[in-house]
């Protein structure tokens, strides 16, 4: 009965070391951080997370941005995620395969836990994650906005 439930802790552990979330502090994404406070003072706090196996850059905003303030965070996001740089954060965070999906979650209201503006980007088009074809080899360069309004 002792053997039975060692085990079943040991597994308990395992599982809820596998949704572990991890700040990640590179000095590449702390660049990356100064960069998009200067494009716009309303820009609080970015925050940039690993969740296996996703990445997420998240943005709090004290006013809704305008069009220019949103491409322009947009594009800056989009110049830094390549895959070397992606790559390089696996590494920081000990996650030896490709980021699945880099999202960039923008937040521009007193509620925080709510996005009012989302993107994402892939390693791989499919959810095959074993076919390393160049077919389906995305590499984070196309974003696509996600429907926060369904």
């Amino acid at each position: 009965m002792k053997k039975l439930t060692i085990v079943l802790l040991s597994l308990i552990l395992l599982l809820a070391g596998c949704s572990t979330t991890h700040r990640v502090h590179t000095d590449s994404t702390k660049e990356l951080v100064k960069d998009l406070k200067e494009l716009s003072p309303s820009i609080e706090k970015v925050r940039i997370t690993f969740t296996r196996p996703d990445l997420t850059y998240a943005i709090e905003m004290n006013q809704e941005p305008s069009q220019e303030e949103l491409e322009s965070i947009l594009a800056g996001i989009e110049k830094f995620s390549t895959v070397e740089r992606i790559n390089e954060i696996a590494r920081s965070v000990k996650w030896n395969s490709e980021i699945s999906t880099v999202h960039l979650r923008i937040s521009a209201d007193e509620n925080k836990e709510t996005d009012e503006h989302s993107y994402y980007a892939r390693y791989f088009k499919t959810s095959n994650a074993s076919d390393y074809s160049e077919e389906n080899i995305e590499a984070y360069r196309i974003w696509h906005e996600n429907d926060l309004n369904p």
